[in-house]
């Protein structure tokens, strides 16, 4: 059941929507943002996200040029509980767990001339990026989008679909060029595909790249194949793609926030595994699969590395600045830290 049904209806009165404005092209942006997956803002904002606000996207002009919903609000959904950046400590992501386009693109004011977000003539201050707007303003923006109560109620979210088993195979799954890497991406490393909306497996996938054991894991990884003299690439989907000479290694990392989410992040990112092994086929060449969490799991998850061996997957995890193997398909891999 999407979150947003989960919350009663006077919890989610006490909170104040807001605006997010949201570059396009990644060249216009200072921050990690992936458009309806993750936010990313600094200090000067964190008082006015919080855990569970309902949000109205607004496109404001970019540098590189004007499009069809510049200065139009486009979308709207409900953030999730935000998470520092493990890059910079006065910033912070929040997880855009639901949302979608407008059917209709919104202009800044009404046919009188009033401002939505002001509900009167005063200019909304554009020059802030999260904005707080009332109750009233919410809704008209929202019916003047084309969105009713029953679609605001019945959209999917990326929480529920983390909680689930992974669907194998995805209908009409895209598919994304790979791009070498001398290093992790900050963020989830997104870059988009036009005007192309995330599904909403990839939205999900996408917030855990942000979050700092996620990062961690990829880092250690990417480093001691670059050690080796192997090459590294990600595109949208993949976490890491690794070539050692004429070995290939399918990487899929996994944080892991509470040890109780251990066996069903292993049984997802098998899933994740499986998809891109066979969507990516042609550009893998039966690469090997590697699934790594960015934290030690519990010893009573032990046997987690045991169905791994029999699914033919590496397991490993960051144990401080190592990878070690955690099964014994793993045992062999060259970037695995001698025991």
């Amino acid at each position: 059941m999407p979150l947003l049904r989960l919350l009663a209806p006077d919890a989610a009165a006490e909170l104040m929507p807001v605006v997010l404005s949201q570059l396009f092209l990644p060249t216009d942006r200072v921050y990690q943002d992936a458009e309806f997956s993750l936010y990313h803002y600094p200090r000067v904002y964190f008082g006015r996200i919080q855990p569970f606000d309902r949000f109205i996207y607004y496109r404001p002009l970019g540098k590189s040029r004007r499009r069809s919903d510049s200065l139009h609000y486009f979308g709207y959904g409900r953030l999730g509980q935000w998470f520092p950046d493990p890059m910079q400590s006065d910033h912070r992501f929040v997880p855009i767990i639901s949302g979608d386009r407008f059917k209709d693109l919104v202009p800044i004011t009404e046919p009188d001339g009033t401002f939505y977000e002001t509900e009167e003539r005063r200019t909304p201050q554009f020059q802030s990026a999260v904005r707080t707007i009332s109750e009233t303003a919410y809704w008209r923006i929202l019916t003047a989008g084309g969105v009713t109560q029953v679609e605001l109620n019945s959209l999917p979210d990326t929480e529920t679909i983390a909680a689930s088993p992974y669907p194998l195979p995805l209908v009409a799954a895209p598919t994304d060029p790979f791009r070498p890497i001398s290093d992790i991406p900050p963020g989830a490393g997104y870059v988009p595909r036009g005007d192309t909306k995330l599904n909403i497996y990839e939205a999900a996938a996408l917030q855990e790249r942000a979050r700092a054991d996620h990062q961690r894991v990829l880092h250690v990884i990417q480093r001691e194949v670059a050690r080796r003299g192997g090459a590294t690439f990600y595109n949208n989907n993949v976490d890491l793609f690794a070539k050692l000479g004429e070995r290939r290694y399918l990487i899929e990392a996994k944080s892991l926030n509470r040890a109780a989410d251990a066996v069903g992040r292993m049984r997802y990112g098998i899933g994740q595994l499986a998809d891109y092994s066979y969507r990516y086929e042609s550009e893998l060449g039966g690469a090997n699969r590697v699934l790594a969490f960015g934290t030690l799991p519990t010893a009573e998850n032990t046997w987690i590395g045991h169905v791994m061996d029999r699914e033919s997957v590496a397991f490993v995890c960051s144990l401080e600045d190592r990878v070690v193997a955690l099964n014994e398909a793993a045992q062999s891999l060259p970037f695995v830290s001698p025991e």
